[in-house]
């Protein structure tokens, strides 16, 4: 381990996989380095040069800070070589990750889930902003979460599954989408899960018909935050004003 300063500003290069620069971060660094003469914390690197560049394991946005005012880079080599997977951790425990940073660099270590998790998320927040954990949940058919490590609805240590193909996850968000026109807030977790199982696993249901009646009696839908309390306030509203004829009472213990 050793500490030196540098201007020479091409010595480094950014790991790929690490989180994505927000140039916010690094104008309120710029702000600490005006006012106080410092960040109170190295750059550090990995311990030897790769293709005559210095890996920053810790401290892009730092680096940048101090490049952007021209200032000398205060810099600590580790004692051991940092993969990317150990820069996901160092970063978790010191300052936190968002879950797209997380679902990202795991995505570029080459987890075939993630990477397939990352491109979806992508593709439908273009369509309408969603949370990654929601579109998530999509992917896997369930709300199911878990903070053990190994286990397949664990987001965050690697280990996540893919279980849904891509073209079911589409057909049920662009479906979900619709309801937001008139319920801005309509995609949370637990209505984009009910829906999906609406559809997969309810007979008869009919996404238009819940559509209609959530335009019609719009004091009818409200929000819930547990499953079973959704799905009986959309088949409450499903059914509102139907003959008794037409009514579909939702199967609660398949579902």
């Amino acid at each position: 381990m050793r500490f030196f300063e540098t201007t020479n500003y091409d010595d480094f290069v950014l790991i790929e996989g690490n989180r994505e620069i927000s140039q916010a971060n690094v104008n309120r660094f710029k702000r600490i380095i005006q006012e106080e003469g410092g960040v109170y914390d190295e750059v550090q690197v990995n311990p030897r040069k790769v293709n005559g560049k210095w890996a920053i394991v810790d401290g892009q946005h730092r680096f940048l800070a101090y490049k952007e005012l021209g200032l000398p880079v205060p810099v600590v080599t580790k004692r051991v070589e940092v993969p990317l997977k150990g820069i996901i951790e160092i970063n978790s425990i010191r300052k936190a990750w968002t879950v797209p940073d997380r679902v990202k660099s795991y995505a570029t270590l080459g987890k075939e889930d993630y990477q397939r998790l990352y491109d979806i998320w992508e593709e439908l927040n273009d369509i309408h902003p969603v949370a990654i954990i929601t579109v998530s949940k999509l992917c896997q058919g369930s709300m199911a979460h878990s903070q053990k490590k190994g286990q397949a609805a664990n987001l965050k240590d690697g280990y996540w599954k893919f279980i849904k193909s891509e073209d079911d996850v589409r057909k049920v968000f662009k479906e979900c989408v619709k309801f937001t026109e008139h319920y801005p807030d309509a995609m949370s977790n637990t209505f984009v899960h009910c829906i999906q199982t609406l559809m997969e696993k309810q007979p008869g249901f009919k996404v238009k018909r819940l559509l209609t009646a959530s335009k019609n009696y719009p004091h009818k839908f409200v929000r819930a935050a547990r499953k079973q309390d959704m799905l009986r306030m959309l088949e409450e509203l499903y059914n509102f004003n139907r003959p008794a004829s037409s009514r579909l009472y939702f199967d609660m213990n398949n579902l």
